[in-house]
């Protein structure tokens, strides 16, 4: 045994008594003849336990212990008073001085072999707890920044508290998926250095992330400027739609301020478009024991994704399904219908500009005016079909612009919702050359999601 243990009496008999019992099993002993020397010893060594009798001149046991329970270095150590007082009120005041035990004099060898014995083994298995919940709490901080990336404070915590939430395997549940997608991005990226769309994309998911975890949502997955986020999972909750409904419309208006910081720094502005889609998705933790990845599966999944590319930039649109389970009020600013591929049957769409109360959110009507060019200017456009540029180029004229939309003459009936690439060259009217994407809106109305800033600057200068 190598615990130190030290002695506290006045009385040299007892402190050799004490000794000979201990010492013969192998304790090791430090000394103090009353309650001065004692605290005195503290500041040189730490023993595992310490024997203090009661009845001392000066500083007695009960105000050496008191001094001692009262040191943040010293508390933890285990006191057990060696006395020959054992009426219950000096036992229970013993107790309330911060003791663990007493021995009553004289002394049982056995008696206090045992209770030695026995409180170094508690305090030993007290200090193993201490440490283990140290490393618990590192171990758990570590999740939640790890995990805690993708999901609220109150999910982390829920997941902690419930370590099998964590394990490998899925279950079917309702949920709610969000889609967001920035509208153009690939052609600014293409416009910037690399450092510079980094720096663009970290400022845009920086804030996103933040919005996200406000409305307990949980990222499943960052593609590039592409965000999947599920509602309802891994914490279940009967308002999933709602909330991501209420989380779209305001990542929608801290697009403000994350435009407001771009154009400080080199001029950029972002488009968002966010679809949202309930249903029964499969959710899980997917991977292996050495790498894991919390996410939804399914058709529903798909299905969100495809109703987020029949946005415009500044729009949420949702389905049916995801109408339905919502309880607050809703501003809803159009509907459509659509065909998405792989669909069974077509889909009704709802363009969400508000949601009531808990929540009460409201995005700015997005209407702007078309103002008619002095002439027509000629242009040639493609069709995209899933971001492919078709080979068949065609003649237009954009005869009315605003900062966000044009008015596109074309003999070809274009479909809603289709998507163009417009490739403008200079003119008469003075416009520099460019490239605009859009999405048709409707026979002749094109939203733009994407235009150099130059065209962008231009068209904003022919509105009075």
């Amino acid at each position: 045994m190598n615990e130190r243990i030290l002695v506290v009496d006045d009385t040299p008999a007892n402190i050799q008594t004490v000794a000979a019992i201990l010492k013969g099993k192998g304790y090791q002993l430090s000394v103090a003849t009353n309650g001065k020397q004692a605290l005195d010893a503290l500041t040189k060594i730490r023993p595992d336990l310490i024997l203090l009798d009661v009845m001392m001149p000066e500083l007695d046991g009960f105000e050496t212990c008191q001094r001692i329970k009262s040191s943040e270095a010293w508390r933890d150590i285990p006191v057990i008073f060696l006395t020959a007082k054992t009426d219950t009120a000096d036992i229970v005041k013993g107790f309330e001085m911060g003791a663990v035990d007493y021995v009553g004099k004289p002394f049982n060898a056995h008696e206090l072999l045992a209770r030695v014995s026995t409180h170094l083994t508690i305090d030993q298995l007290r200090r193993s707890l201490a440490l283990k919940n140290v490393e618990l709490a590192r171990a758990h901080e570590l999740v939640r920044r790890a995990f805690g990336r993708y999901v609220s404070e109150e999910v982390a915590e829920s997941l902690l508290r419930d370590p099998e939430g964590l394990e490998l395997g899925g279950e079917e549940r309702d949920a709610t998926i969000l889609m967001s997608d920035l509208r153009g991005f690939t052609a600014m990226a293409e416009r910037l250095a690399p450092r510079d769309v980094i720096e663009v994309l970290n400022l845009y998911l920086e804030t996103m992330v933040d919005v996200i975890g406000r409305y307990e949502g949980t990222i499943d997955e960052i593609i590039g400027d592409a965000i999947l986020v599920i509602f309802g999972a891994p914490v279940a909750c009967s308002d999933h739609a709602a909330k991501a409904v209420a989380c779209g419309l305001a990542m929608q208006l801290a697009m403000a301020d994350v435009n407001g910081r771009l154009a400080a720094k080199n001029g950029i502005q972002l488009e968002m478009g966010i679809g949202i889609h309930t249903g029964r998705v499969i959710v899980g933790n997917i991977g292996s024991l050495r790498r894991t990845k919390y996410a939804a599966v399914g058709s529903n999944v798909n299905l969100a994704g495809r109703v987020e590319s029949f946005t415009t930039g500044g729009q949420v649109l949702i389905t049916e399904a995801a109408r339905a389970g919502i309880a607050a009020s809703l501003r809803i600013d159009g509907q459509f219908q659509v065909e998405p591929k792989g669909a069974a049957r077509s889909l009704q769409l709802f363009e969400v500009g508000g949601i009531g109360e808990p929540f009460t959110l409201s995005l700015p009507q997005r209407s702007a005016p078309l103002r008619p060019l002095a002439e027509p200017l000629a242009v040639t456009f493609t069709l995209l079909e899933e971001k492919f540029v078709e080979r068949t180029v065609r003649d237009g004229h954009l005869t009315e612009v605003s900062d966000a939309e044009a008015r596109l003459r074309s003999p070809l009936a274009l479909a809603i919702l289709s998507n163009l690439k417009i490739t403008v060259a200079t003119s008469a009217l003075g416009n520099p050359a460019g490239e605009i994407y859009g999405k048709v809106l409707d026979a002749t109305r094109i939203r733009f999601t994407s235009a150099t800033p130059e065209l962008r600057a231009w068209m904003s200068g022919r509105i009075p």
